[in-house]
């Protein structure tokens, strides 16, 4: 690629890519009302609701691994673009879907979509932006703005959607769909970033070669690795909580409407968190995700007391969703700075295969621990199962905060220099 074309890249895709990002990082129009949607329209048990996500986990886990040679195969532009129509297809399946079995092979197709975009996608971003030792903040500012704009359009949205549930519970389902055609037609706009890595390389005997030591490397890396066990423990408890928090409050009778309001502003909350992740990050340096874990784990155990208490005292549903805000500002934090940390010291040969790596190890995790929620939920109500799940998770927080502490977080001159093997700008903290 010449020096002009790099250069339009560059600011073709850094513009772009907020604008995408805000549409394009989770269903819009669909969260909240999905959970209503799948009980009380599909007739599927909460429970079963809880075990399909851990089917999308589940196979989000396998879809790594071709995802990988999808991404080297395509490019990462055109794997962007075969995410969103699959995302595409997912949402059809769910506005025809009649039984559980359906419902899993959407899952099984939402899971390969993201498999490929949650690693392309950054993996797009930080190969546009130009080498410098500020390539960390500039990455996360891009990142944090599309997030931030994400939160804001998706409260928008999710008022919008829990109004038009009452009127009829599909018109929500169709407008994320018409989103994400929108979305689909957006990532057509990108410039491929990196053309080298094409199918002619893809054959090559090195090619392989350098996919192989790439994951060796991640195996090999302490602080990968550190951060990649970390991001599975919370993506899992996030995705639990996602769940978790609507069925307790339709345990207490809110209604539909009510859930679309204070989902948009818990999201609205997120996304300004978002925007201040930067100012979260240099107030408490590493002791930054450690923080985030024993808040978010407090916010699901206080929960589940509280959601037992209020069947005799409907007034403390307050109380819970004080503690829900807690959850959705670690949430606005956390996405944006779990993505910079994972991107520092990287360059193209490794980025795309610590994302892969990590979208892996979270997905067996959120599939694991998923299952096991919905086998509390099929066993006893909400509530309790937000206590269990709370000090379950609060255990494994201590544990690999205990780990990550020697590990993470260093000075680039702490690191040994196999771990700064694909460091790109040396001069980056």
């Amino acid at each position: 690629m010449s020096e002009v074309a790099t250069v339009k890249m560059r600011k073709r895709n850094m513009k772009l890519f907020p604008t995408y990002k805000k549409l394009s990082w989770d269903y819009l129009f669909f969260y909240t009302i999905n959970f209503l949607f799948l009980t009380q329209v599909k007739h599927i048990n909460p429970a079963d609701v809880v075990l399909i996500d851990s089917f999308y986990y589940l196979f989000s886990m396998v879809a790594q691994m071709p995802a990988t040679f999808i991404i080297e195969f395509l490019g990462r532009k055109n794997s962007i673009i075969l995410g969103n129509i699959l995302s595409c297809i997912y949402m059809i399946l769910i506005i025809f879907s009649n039984n559980l079995f359906n419902l899993i092979i959407a899952e099984i197709l939402s899971g390969l979509s993201f498999a490929i975009k949650e690693s392309a996608e950054p993996s797009l971003l930080n190969e546009s932006i130009p080498p410098t030792k500020y390539k960390s903040e500039i990455f996360a500012k891009v990142n944090e703005k599309g997030v931030s704009n994400y939160y804001i359009i998706n409260a928008i949205s999710t008022i919008i959607a829990g109004i038009l549930y009452e009127v009829n519970p599909y018109i929500p389902i169709c407008l994320s769909l018409t989103t994400l055609i929108i979305v689909t037609f957006l990532s057509t706009l990108f410039i491929e970033p990196t053309p080298n890595n094409k199918n002619k390389n893809f054959k090559s005997i090195n090619h392989f070669k350098d996919l192989e030591d790439s994951f060796k490397f991640v195996l090999k890396s302490s602080r990968v690795k550190s951060l990649i066990l970390y991001s599975a423990i919370m993506t899992a408890l996030f995705s639990i909580l996602s769940n978790y928090q609507i069925s307790m409050l339709e345990e207490l009778n809110v209604s539909a409407s009510f859930l679309g309001f204070l989902f948009a502003i818990l999201d609205i909350i997120s996304g300004v968190c978002a925007k201040n992740q930067e100012k979260f990050h240099y107030k408490f340096k590493n002791r930054s995700l450690t923080v985030l874990g024993l808040l978010l784990v407090s916010s699901c155990f206080f929960s589940g007391v509280f959601g037992i208490i209020a069947k005799l005292f409907p007034i403390l549903i307050l109380v819970i969703i004080a503690f829900y805000i807690i959850k959705y500002f670690c949430s606005g934090i956390y996405y944006s700075l779990i993505d910079k940390y994972l991107s520092n010291f990287t360059n193209e040969e490794i980025d795309t295969k610590i994302f892969i790596a990590n979208n892996f190890l979270r997905s067996i995790s959120s599939a694991l621990f998923g299952i096991f929620a919905s086998f509390l939920l099929d066993r006893m109500e909400t509530a309790i199962s937000l206590i269990v799940v709370g000090i379950i998770f609060f255990i494994l927080i201590i544990l690999v905060n205990k780990f990550m502490k020697t590990r993470v977080g260093l000075k680039p001159s702490e690191y040994s220099k196999e771990e700064l093997k694909y460091d790109s700008n040396p001069n980056q903290e």
